[in-house]
């Protein structure tokens, strides 16, 4: 499995990858020598350069967005505006040619009360050049109805999935709710989606298997059919219930240790519910991302959760109400509920995210009285540990199960 995650350099060179005339020198002989004999899968700690200082956030929330160059990092002020407080120049290309954000410090602290909300095009890569300490989150997940100032989208979600995107329900037409979505595939098969009121109007099938070459983010669940001549105003014809996205991928790696007290996440996103009036069935959930911590010693603490979990199918509505979203993917190893029918009965729930070692989505409630199918659930991820010393707690959460390197 070590070809899965492996960052590839291009055979272009340094002044290439990152964008720069030269590699840049590190600055006394003690750094020369840590760079020379610290040998991480994939990349070149001396083509990184100097490291920026150490980082060190207290409570409060922030964004790390991987849309620009190696990523910015940004607080979010109680006006909602962003405050950038960094941004690195640092990319690394992998064997497919896809891009990954780098940040590149001499340690990373984030404390408790503080979240990272890792989100953008492109996968991030944390490298610290002695100790990576985590006692707040760092959140590089999707989630369903998200208002936030950033994009709701995990760092390098929904990238390059083919059949492993779950699939689209069929339309509905004047006396059927449409089909629910598929749930995202990755580690896991996603649900299936549910069909509406007639069999004919069909739930998604589920996103297939994917075994990673490069380090890369979840897959979609797909959407609801379209609600068909049963809709009524708010809804249109064409109204939908959307899938959840992936999660997006984050990699941590370290010269000395790791600590995790608090958590690290790239969970799939819930799929939405019907809309209001549509009949149609829910959207499918998204498959969890992936999360990679690498340092000779990573303990995850009693409190930690380290996860990649599925999110939760959208539920089905019916002509006079609406579906409930699915829920995002979660920190523990429960798995995320699909999205519950309303009081009035029309539509089904959707199927649950995948946690734990179960590693499918569930598949949607079809809907055999008045109303849309439920959407199916997201599968797992993907979790490595690369370290030659490992410590956790039998309360510690890591979902699914680690691949150990």
């Amino acid at each position: 499995m070590r070809s899965v995650w492996l960052l590839a350099l291009a055979t272009l060179g340094c002044r290439n990858i990152l964008g720069i005339e030269e590699p840049i020198g590190v600055p006394d002989a003690s750094a020369a020598v840590t760079c020379l004999t610290w040998h991480p899968q994939g990349f070149d700690p001396c083509a990184l350069g100097t490291p920026m200082p150490a980082l060190h956030l207290g409570a409060g929330q922030y964004t790390y967005d991987t849309t620009t160059g190696g990523g910015r990092l940004s607080e979010i002020l109680p006006s909602n505006t962003l405050r950038v407080l960094l941004q690195s120049d640092l990319v690394i290309t992998q064997s497919d040619n896809s891009t990954v954000a780098v940040l590149s410090v001499d340690s990373l602290t984030v404390d408790a009360g503080a979240t990272i909300s890792v989100v953008g095009l492109n996968p991030a890569l944390f490298v610290a050049w002695s100790t990576i300490s985590i006692d707040g989150a760092i959140d590089a997940g999707s989630h369903v109805g998200t208002a936030a100032v950033s994009a709701p989208i995990g760092a390098g979600a929904n990238e390059a999935c083919g059949t492993s995107a779950g699939g689209y329900g069929a339309t509905g037409d004047p006396v059927a709710g449409s089909g629910g979505g598929g749930g995202g595939g990755l580690q896991g098969k996603g649900g299936a989606g549910a069909h509406g009121v007639n069999s004919s109007a069909a739930g998604g099938v589920g996103g297939g298997l994917m075994v990673p070459q490069v380090f890369r983010g979840g897959c979609p669940g797909g959407a609801s059919g379209m609600a068909g001549m049963s809709a009524t105003f708010p809804a249109s014809r064409s109204s939908q219930a959307l899938g959840g996205a992936g999660g997006g991928a984050i990699r941590l790696v370290a010269h000395d240790s790791i600590t995790v007290e608090g958590s690290v996440s790239a969970s799939g996103a819930g799929g939405a519910g019907a809309p209001l009036n549509s009949a149609c069935g829910g959207g499918g959930g998204g498959s969890g991302g992936y999360v990679s911590l690498e340092a000779p010693a990573v303990t995850i603490g009693a409190n930690g959760a380290v996860t990649a979990n599925g999110g939760g199918g959208g539920g089905g509505g019916g002509p006079a109400d609406a579906g409930n979203n699915g829920t995002d993917g979660g920190l523990g190893l429960q798995p995320a509920p699909g999205g519950a029918v309303s009081s009035k009965g029309c539509g089904q729930p959707g199927g649950a995210g995948s946690a734990a070692a179960l590693l499918d989505g569930a598949i949607g409630m079809p809907d055999g009285v008045c109303g849309g199918g439920g959407g199916g659930g997201g599968a797992a991820g993907f979790i490595f540990i690369a370290s030659a010393g490992v410590t956790t707690q039998a309360s510690s959460a890591i979902s699914p199960p680690a691949m150990m390197q």
